[in-house]
């Protein structure tokens, strides 16, 4: 027993020194989902009596309004609930309303949309971890029992491809740059920062001949959940229904990014959201929205670059095998979810 303490140890030593995720103190991942709010209240908080009243009069209003998506039910013995995901909270007269939003699906876009209803104006630059962290019941909420809580999901087949293309690939040196000067093309080195892959892979020079290939990255994420959950090896690549299977809220709906122009217009009526109106995403995009039949996964001109059209590259990179062992690592999404087990067709040329 002590020998394999004694291993263990040294283990964590060794990846710790990499600015390792699985070592930390992995319990912090695990924040509660559900509780009151922290404290330190949002901005729209911090209005007039007679102004918050009003807020709180039009946000009971639009809760008793149809929910948009389709209703998401818990399975009977649903999976473990890690709350990596982002817990976007909407303004009072918004009514009770939450967008859990996974990484990988848009959360950067999502969260200009939050800030946005909440402070009235679109921010200059990418929120950062700062101004988040003085309003977690804003960005990462806790979720209560009178909650309507919007899943932002994804097609898992795209969503671990865009992964690897964003957090592996543009680390090596492709891709497109993410703006930030002092990183290059890499703004989370997964298969530095995780822990859980060998150290001949976390640390080989970070230059486009040396990059894996998907196959090559796809199996190193199957060898390593042989010893921890997909949550633990990076939160990347945590399964969405780990991170936002939230049964406890009054109503789960499911909003497909694949079919986002469906449901954009319901979300912008029941919602109020007011900085969808006319031009919509364009604000600061240059599309209606910013997925699906919309025109693509586009770059918002906020912040980094992350869009990396995983969903045209779906073929590209795709074969029997890598397709097999991602229906594997992401079982459990596919059927709570209800994404077809085929790959997705790619666009057209």
């Amino acid at each position: 027993m002590r020998a394999v303490l004694a291993t263990l140890a040294l283990i964590t030593s060794s990846a710790a020194a990499r600015g390792s995720e699985i070592y930390r103190n992995y319990t912090d991942k695990r924040d509660r989902c559900f509780e009151h709010s922290r404290d330190g209240r949002p901005a729209q908080r911090r209005l007039k009596k007679q102004t918050a009243d009003a807020y709180e009069k039009e946000g009971r209003r639009r809760d008793a309004l149809p929910a948009c998506g389709a209703a998401l039910p818990v399975p009977a013995s649903p999976p473990s609930l890690w709350c990596q995901a982002h817990r976007l909270r909407f303004p009072t007269r918004c009514g009770r309303s939450v967008l859990c939003v996974p990484q990988k699906n848009g959360n950067r876009d999502f969260s200009l949309l939050i800030y946005a209803m909440t402070y009235g104006q679109i921010p200059q630059q990418e929120i950062s971890k700062g101004e988040k962290g003085k309003h977690p019941d804003v960005w990462m909420t806790t979720v209560t029992a009178t909650d309507t809580v919007y899943v932002v999901s994804r097609n898992p087949y795209t969503r671990l491809l865009s992964t690897y293309l964003d957090k592996v690939l543009r680390c090596f040196g492709e891709g497109e740059k993410t703006g930030k000067e002092a990183s290059g093309n890499c703004d989370h080195d997964l298969l530095a920062q995780s822990g859980a892959f060998p150290d001949e892979i976390a640390e080989m020079e970070r230059t486009p001949k040396h990059a894996p290939s998907f196959a090559d990255f796809v199996k190193l994420v199957e060898e390593a959940t042989e010893r921890y959950d997909l949550c633990r090896v990076d939160h990347h690549l945590c399964p969405q229904s780990q991170g936002c299977l939230l049964g406890g809220a009054r109503r789960l709906q499911l909003l497909r990014l694949e079919h986002m122009q469906s449901w954009l217009p319901c979300l912008n009526e029941t919602l109020g959201l007011t900085f969808l109106e006319g031009a919509g995403w364009r604000r600061w995009k240059s599309k209606p929205c910013f997925y699906g039949d919309c025109g693509g996964a586009e770059a918002s001109n906020v912040g980094a670059v992350h869009p990396t059209g995983a969903s045209d590259r779906v073929g590209e990179f795709y074969d029997d095998k890598t397709a097999a062992a991602a229906l594997r690592l992401y079982r459990e999404d596919f059927e709570i979810l209800g994404y077809p087990t085929a790959l997705p067709l790619t666009k057209p040329v």
